[in-house]
């Protein structure tokens, strides 16, 4: 067991990695009453290739997801009605890159966590069951079709992607889903839910002695073979798949996302990194206290709908901007003109990078009284290879230049690609 004390944020961090390979982390806080867990798998919508023991197999897009679905149905009922006997919430959701169930509570914290990982470890399925969830799935898929902007994501990935598996849905497709069986969701349970592809993390106050025996006592009953496990990924080229793309729909005004697709190669660390510096940099450009979003705004370009973002993980990473427009090309027009501009000038400070560092640490600290916050966030960091509370380090280490290097070379305008969404006529 690891005890490690951050002594700057008064926060204690346990943990272990118990015989079986699960690793478990207990974040100590003294005098909440709200206990929050979270059991998380390193299995997410793009792990649909990979070899186990020898043996290659291709699975249909979407099954992570259809798999967290059918993890709550059990052959005594629906494990959600159990949580709510014993007066926790709970809840579950699938990533590109994992899948976590989580629950809260103030009660009942031990029979609560005996419920998640009962749940999670032991799965059940029936032909029957499969096919009435395939149905509900589906179901679930042709509603989203008729979201604007989920509609307006899914061709954004699909025209900045042309291999990757973020360019397909996480719930997968209609045709994928029909093709799913109760052995292919046997063979994922048995290869992604095994102890050593897992974190447990639980957030609260309790005595951390008895936290972990408890739950050494129950992975104890478990069976588990360690498996040769190897996950393939595509070769994804540097151009995008498609320059403009054009949807049509029942909206009451046109919209427009921009993205630009970035080739990483980066490390951990690095890209860690990269995340803020590139949060700061489209802040201080794009964001509220900028001129140039009070020209966007006041020139009607783009309404209070306008966002942006930077999203880098492992094997992919993009920038997007979106908004309702009355001029999708203007609007256009004018973003890639002011990313030129600003590329060209020195437009950054060092008074507007403090700035943004002072109110993203002010946010940070303050989201650490959430054990929500804190259980979720850490188990992105912890499997991405980071740590959440080594986050003010990187800010701290963030300088001018990085921001103008990472504008500069993020930004690229020979990987960029547009999706226009028409209102019908």
């Amino acid at each position: 067991m690891t005890v490690k004390y951050y002594e700057a944020l008064e926060e204690t961090v346990i943990s272990e990695t118990l015989p079986n390979g699960l690793e478990v982390v207990y974040v100590k806080k003294p005098g909440f009453n709200k206990k929050y867990a979270t059991y998380t798998t390193r299995f997410g919508s793009k792990d649909n290739h990979f070899t186990v023991d020898g043996k290659e197999h291709k699975i249909p897009d979407g099954i992570a997801h259809f798999l967290e679905h059918k993890m709550f149905e059990k052959e005594d009922g629906d494990v959600f009605h159990k949580f709510s006997e014993h007066g926790a919430s709970a809840n579950a959701f699938t990533s590109f890159d994992r899948t976590s169930y989580l629950f809260s509570c103030t009660e009942n914290f031990y029979d609560n966590l005996e419920l998640l990982m009962d749940m999670v470890e032991n799965p059940y399925f029936t032909d029957e069951s499969v096919e009435k969830e395939i149905g509900i799935i589906n179901e679930e898929i042709k509603m989203y079709q008729d979201n604007p902007g989920f509609r307006l994501f899914t061709a954004m990935m699909e025209s900045l992607y042309q291999k990757h598996p973020v360019r397909i849905d996480i719930a997968g497709t209609l045709e994928s889903i029909s093709k799913i069986t109760k052995e292919d969701l046997y063979l994922c349970h048995d290869t992604f839910y095994a102890p050593n592809n897992m974190v447990l993390i639980v957030v609260g106050d309790l005595n951390e002695d008895e936290l972990f025996n408890y739950v050494k006592n129950h992975q104890s009953k478990r069976e588990h073979s360690k498996k040769d496990l190897i996950v393939h990924s595509v070769s994804e080229p540097k151009e995008v798949n498609e320059k403009i793309k054009t949807i049509n729909m029942n909206v009451s005004e046109d919209r427009f996302m921009l993205g630009y697709k970035f080739n990483n190669d980066l490390s951990t660390k690095e890209l860690l990194k990269l995340d803020f510096t590139m949060m700061f940099a489209l802040e201080m450009v794009f964001g509220p206290k900028s001129d140039y979003y009070y020209e966007l705004i006041n020139s009607g370009l783009v309404d209070d709908s306008f966002q942006f973002a930077f999203n880098g993980e492992s094997d992919f990473a993009h920038t997007v901007f979106v908004s309702h427009t009355n001029d999708i090309e203007s609007t256009v027009k004018r973003i890639k003109e002011i990313i030129d501009e600003v590329k060209s000038t020195d437009y950054f400070t060092e008074d507007m990078l403090l700035s943004e560092k002072r109110e993203t640490i002010g946010d940070y600290l303050s989201s650490l009284n959430s054990p929500e916050y804190i259980a979720n966030q850490y188990t992105k960091y912890f499997l991405d290879g980071g740590n959440l509370y080594e986050i003010l380090d990187i800010i701290e280490a963030i300088t001018i230049d990085d921001v103008k290097e990472a504008f500069e070379t993020v930004l690229d305008d020979n990987y960029v690609s547009r999706v226009e969404m028409i209102k019908n006529a």
